[in-house]
């Protein structure tokens, strides 16, 4: 709060375990805002949601890369931002920059793990 971005990686569930080889259904998404959604229509609870960018998975079928780990890239869509439920959102992502707009996804490393790396 009252604090720049800071755009960390996280990673969203956005389908099935089986999806996206590695990646087992996650896929990263840099995070930009967290905002809540009122509809005035209803009187139910606000839900939290958070505004990403999200990336595309490159091979998604498997991962044919010696080292096993997922490929993405960013999206070639016309859509800047996706509002996704912030409890979608699984964990912290670590990316590792494979070229431009392209990135590997260390999906085998835990939250405990990055926070005593940072």
């Amino acid at each position: 709060m009252n604090q720049p971005c800071r755009n960390d990686w996280v990673s969203v569930q956005t389908g099935a375990e089986e999806m996206y080889s590695a990646l087992r259904g996650r896929l990263p998404a840099k995070l930009v805002a967290l905002c809540k959604i009122r509809d005035y229509t209803c009187q139910k609870a606000v839900p939290l949601g958070a505004a990403v960018r999200m990336l595309s998975a490159v091979n998604s079928r498997f991962s044919w890369e010696i080292h096993g780990l997922g490929t993405v890239q960013m999206r070639e869509d016309a859509r800047e931002f996706t509002i996704v439920e912030v409890g979608t959102i699984q964990s912290l992502g670590h990316l590792i920059t494979e070229g431009e707009r392209r990135w590997l996804v260390n999906s085998r490393i835990d939250l405990r793990t990055i926070s005593e790396v940072y």
